[in-house]
């Protein structure tokens, strides 16, 4: 088990990638949309051409913001190390998942506020399919790389292992058959 859950976490930091190309914030007024940005741009920057009351729209460049580059970054480095073979992989991989999760969620927190802030709640932020599936499949990386983790020390969870009845060992978390009164593998006492 613990070597599908190690194939699965390059495919959901390959998957976190390709959401970043998604939309993954738009800004609007009263229902109009002012500007969308893809991870993606929200990485390297873009410019964008705002509508004038008179004469042609107005092009502004917009920097890359340091949180969403900070977050693409944790992903392409987990994508690279999930590959690796072994705790060093599943662990760094993992760190680095749960690592994108924080930085993103910081990168809601501070567009957020820093709305709220520039217009007085005149314009609205509404977060789309890229940056939220980049949290689910960031949340699904790390969970993979954890789970192959625990897997390759030999400890197993009871609530992903096998069937039937039985108990685990509180110790060395073996499944036992359920009249057993101590554990096969380390002999420790049921209660």
């Amino acid at each position: 088990m613990g070597g599908v859950a190690k194939g699965l976490s390059p495919a959901a930091f390959v998957l976190t990638l390709v959401c970043f190309f998604l939309p993954f914030v738009t800004f609007s007024c009263q229902g109009q949309k002012v500007a969308r940005f893809s991870g993606i741009q929200m990485v390297t920057g873009t410019t964008i051409k705002q509508p004038q009351m008179f004469g042609p729209p107005k092009s502004q460049k917009v920097d890359p913001e340091p949180l969403a580059v900070l977050a693409f970054l944790s992903v392409l480095a987990g994508a690279g190390l999930s590959f690796i073979r072994g705790k060093k992989g599943a662990l760094s991989s993992g760190v680095l998942a749960v690592v994108g999760v924080i930085l993103m969620a910081a990168l809601k927190s501070k567009l957020d506020n820093q709305v709220l802030q520039q217009t007085s709640g005149a314009i609205q932020v509404n977060y789309g399919a890229g940056y939220y599936l980049s949290l689910v499949f960031l949340l699904a990386a790390a969970g993979a790389s954890f789970y192959a983790l625990l897997a390759g020390k030999g400890i197993r969870l009871p609530a992903i292992q096998g069937r039937g009845a039985g108990k685990f060992c509180t110790q060395c978390g073996t499944r036992n058959n359920a009249g057993n009164a101590f554990c096969k593998e380390c002999g420790t006492k049921f209660a």
